[in-house]
C-alpha cells in the first residue's frame, strides 16, 4: 500500500511541476493520456507513459472508446499499447515483491556481415523460422555470410539457408544443435487464427518490446502496402493491427506473432505504418504451413 501511495504522489508531484494539475482529487477517475496529448485548459489528468514503464504495479490498462469511420472500420483514438520486453513478466505476474528469474526464449537474430537485418524464432535445436525475404530474390545466398545470434550475444554459425519450400517463410539451419541453457524452442501454431483474435506482435527493430493486439482484415493491409509495389497479398497471410503512430511502428522482417504462447506468424515485409492511420501488419500464416515445418523439423533434427 505504501508503494502505491507514492506512487500517486509522484503523479502528483509531477503533474503539479508541469503546471497541469493544481486540484488533483484521488477518488474519481482521472484521464490518463501520452506524453504530447494535451487536454483543454482546466482538465485535469496524469502523464503516465514513462512511469508506468518504470513501475509495472499497480498497472491498470487504459480505457478506449472505439469510433468508426465512414466506411464502417473501428478506429482507436489513441495508440495502441506498448510494452518494453523486460517488464513484460512483471506486468502480467501479478507479483511484484520477487525478483525476475531467468526466463528462456526462443527469439534469435539473423545477421548479415555482422549487421543484423532480421529476427526468427528458434523451433527446434537446429532450424530457426524467419521471413524468406531477409534473402536476396534471384540468387541463392552463401549461408557462411550469415550467422544467428542468440541470448547473451552469443554467435552461431550457420550451415544452409532453406528458401522456396513454404511460402513467404525461411529456415536457417544450425551447424551444430543450439545448446544454450536460455534458449527454448517455440511450439508451432496449432488452431487457425480468425479476425478479432487476440494476438502479441514482437517488435525487434530497435529495443526488444510487444504489442497486444488483434487480428484486422486483410483490406487494411491493404491499404498500408498500397504503395509498397514488391509487397503482395494472399489468403496465406495474416493481417495484425499495428500501432497508430508511426514512431511506435518499430517492426523488422521476421519478427513474431505469437497466440497462446505459440508462433503463429512470421513478418513478411517489416513496418509499413504511418500516422493516424488504421495500419495493418502483414505475417505468413504458420498454422497453415505447420505440416511442411513439422516434416522439417523431424528431417532436420537429426
Amino acid at each position: 500500500m505504501a508503494v502505491i501511495m507514492q506512487l500517486k504522489c509522484l503523479v502528483i508531484v509531477l503533474a503539479i511541476s508541469q503546471g497541469i494539475c493544481t486540484d488533483l482529487d484521488l477518488s474519481q477517475s482521472v484521464p490518463q493520456v501520452n506524453l504530447g496529448d494535451v487536454p483543454p485548459n482546466g482538465q485535469s489528468y496524469q502523464i503516465v507513459r514513462v512511469i508506468e514503464y518504470i513501475v509495472p504495479y499497480p498497472y491498470q490498462r487504459p480505457t478506449k472508446i472505439s469510433a468508426r469511420s465512414a466506411d464502417g472500420e473501428t478506429k482507436e483514438p489513441n495508440s495502441l499499447e506498448i510494452v518494453p520486453a523486460e517488464i513484460e513478466r512483471l506486468l502480467t505476474s501479478g507479483h511484484t515483491t520477487e525478483k525476475p528469474k531467468a526466463v528462456k526464449h526462443f527469439l534469435m537474430r539473423v545477421l548479415h556481415e555482422n549487421k543484423v537485418m532480421c529476427s526468427g524464432a528458434l523451433i527446434s535445436s537446429r532450424l530457426v523460422l524467419t521471413s524468406a525475404h531477409c534473402f536476396p530474390k534471384n540468387r541463392k545466398p552463401a549461408a557462411q555470410i550469415y550467422k544467428l545470434q542468440a541470448s547473451r550475444s552469443r554467435i552461431y554459425p550457420v550451415a544452409s539457408i532453406i528458401l522456396g519450400t513454404i511460402e513467404d517463410m525461411a529456415l536457417l539451419k544450425l551447424k551444430f544443435p543450439l545448446q544454450d541453457d536460455f534458449l527454448q524452442p517455440i511450439e508451432l501454431c496449432d488452431t487457425p487464427l480468425r479476425r478479432s483474435d487476440n494476438v502479441t506482435m514482437y517488435m525487434s527493430q530497435q529495443h526488444l518490446r510487444f504489442l497486444r493486439t488483434k487480428l484486422i482484415a486483410n483490406r487494411n493491409c491493404k491499404r498500408s502496402y498500397a504503395q509498397d509495389e514488391n509487397a503482395f497479398i494472399t489468403r496465406n497471410m495474416l493481417c495484425a493491427q499495428n500501432s497508430n503512430r508511426l514512431v511506435d511502428c518499430q517492426t523488422a522482417k521476421g519478427d513474431l506473432l505469437l497466440h497462446q504462447d505459440r508462433v503463429c506468424g512470421v513478418d513478411i515485409y517489416g513496418q509499413h505504418c504511418s500516422d493516424g492511420a488504421v495500419n495493418g501488419e502483414l505475417y505468413a500464416d504458420v498454422y497453415k504451413a505447420r505440416a511442411q515445418l513439422q516434416r522439417l523439423i523431424e528431417r532436420y533434427s537429426k
